[in-house]
């Protein structure tokens, strides 16, 4: 199997939390889309696969609670702003926010600001 490498998840697909649901991979044979046979190792690789996307920030992790307060006031949407950044500057902003004892997103949004502010 190989890692994803696309937008994750793909448009088509919901990522859902599921505890009802089990499979005896002993006694019942199931494919993929592509055919290939879904093995317990093929299970651990793709666990591992959404493991990294959710990492990296590729994929969001259902909660099962409304989200993050406001940043924009209570009762009201805060907006996003995304874009890519080269690996190396990704792991530099992880180590500088664990330093600072923030997460990465604060990190962004004190530099945006700044940057704005600067005009």
């Amino acid at each position: 199997m190989t890692e994803h490498a696309a937008a994750w998840p793909p448009e088509d697909i919901e990522l859902a939390l599921d505890q009802d649901s089990e499979i005896d991979s002993d006694s019942e044979e199931i494919y993929d889309c592509k055919g290939n046979k879904i093995t317990d190792e093929y299970v651990d690789e793709a666990v591992d696969d959404v493991h990294r996307a959710i990492d990296e920030g590729r994929v969001p992790v259902p909660t099962g609670r409304a989200g993050r307060p406001s940043l924009s006031g209570e009762g009201t949407h805060s907006p996003r702003v995304s874009f890519r950044v080269p690996e190396e500057l990704r792991e530099r902003a992880k180590a500088r926010a664990e330093q600072e004892g923030k997460t990465v997103s604060a990190l962004a949004r004190e530099a945006f600001e700044r940057f704005l502010r600067a005009g």
